[in-house]
């Protein structure tokens, strides 16, 4: 069996695979956000139940928020209960197994590369929404990465400056990375958030949370539409600069929004006036497993290195 572990900002989704890639058992838990022994407990008790359920010990594969530094600490600003901890190590040693790790939108774009939407690209670019904004690149079939599993970071890509002077009130949000004006600090899940509370001059208990903006947008909230219609624009204007910088066969994307019809008819409309004149849009197309696809995408980081 392949255990599939994938940690978010919000929650941890854990899953059971068969060695034919047949998912067998799920579960989601809210991610602590207290202590990182509290994490490592989560995950190392559901790893070792499963173990017993199945009469087995398991391969087990993590998809993490960023990045690891040169000694295997993780670099995860969105997450800060694992922010610099080892936790590939940590979980090796309490499981006494080798534990496979990477970063989550690189395990996404894995899954969606065998047998999912990406699975005819040459190359493929993958954007994960979500606490913060992932990105992942595949290559005939290899992952663009470092020794550091860094690559593809495009949640930390400054803003368009075209963007910014379209938008003079825009502030420059401080990211979690250590950067000024990043892409996700606008268009990620607590970005969107985060431009409401601006543009609204919002008190902190007064500021809707993105499912809240969202409601509001389709029930037709002048606010929300005004903030909404600013949030597309945003990330249509860091796709149309990647996919000019990249040129890939397709986009999928990932994450809690992906599989919204409505998110690629705005998305859609709006990108070619961010991309280089003449450059056709690449394909931006949902995933066939799911937004929250990460998770088999870490079990077949364990199932590739059997």
């Amino acid at each position: 069996m392949f255990y599939g572990v994938d940690i978010g900002g919000s929650k941890i989704a854990l899953a059971v695979f068969d060695e034919q890639g047949e998912e067998r058992e799920r579960a989601v838990y809210i991610t602590p956000q207290t202590t990182y022994f509290a994490l490592i407990q989560l995950v190392c008790e559901w790893i070792i139940g499963a173990d017993k359920r199945w009469q087995t010990q398991g391969r087990v594969g993590v998809g993490f928020p960023g990045i690891k530094d040169a000694q295997g600490r993780l670099l995860a600003p969105n997450v800060p209960v694992i922010h610099g901890q080892y936790l590939q190590q940590d979980l090796q040693q309490r499981l006494a197994r080798t534990v496979y790790a990477d970063n989550d939108a690189n395990c996404f774009l894995i899954s969606e590369y065998h047998d999912g939407a990406a699975a005819s690209a040459k190359l493929a670019l993958a954007i994960t929404l979500g606490t913060g904004i992932g990105g992942a690149l595949i290559h005939e079939g290899k992952l663009v990465n470092s020794r550091r599993g860094g690559s593809a970071e495009f949640g930390h890509g400054a803003m368009n400056a075209g963007l910014l002077a379209r938008y003079p009130q825009l502030p420059l949000f401080t990211c979690g990375c250590g950067l000024l004006g990043c892409l996700e600090t606008y268009a990620s899940g607590t970005g969107l958030a985060r431009l409401y509370q601006h543009l609204n001059q919002a008190t902190p208990n007064d500021a809707l949370l993105g499912p809240a903006i969202i409601t509001a947008w389709q029930d037709g909230d002048a606010s929300a539409c005004r903030v909404m219609s600013l949030y597309f624009d945003v990330l249509a204007s860091g796709l149309g600069g990647l996919m000019t910088q990249l040129d890939p066969d397709l986009v999928v994307l990932g994450g809690g929004l992906s599989d919204e019809d409505w998110l690629y008819e705005e998305l859609n409309a709006r990108i070619p006036e961010y991309l280089m004149r003449n450059v056709t849009p690449a394909p931006l197309i949902p995933p066939v497993f799911g937004g929250s696809g990460g998770v088999r995408g870490a079990a077949l980081l364990a199932k590739r290195a059997a």
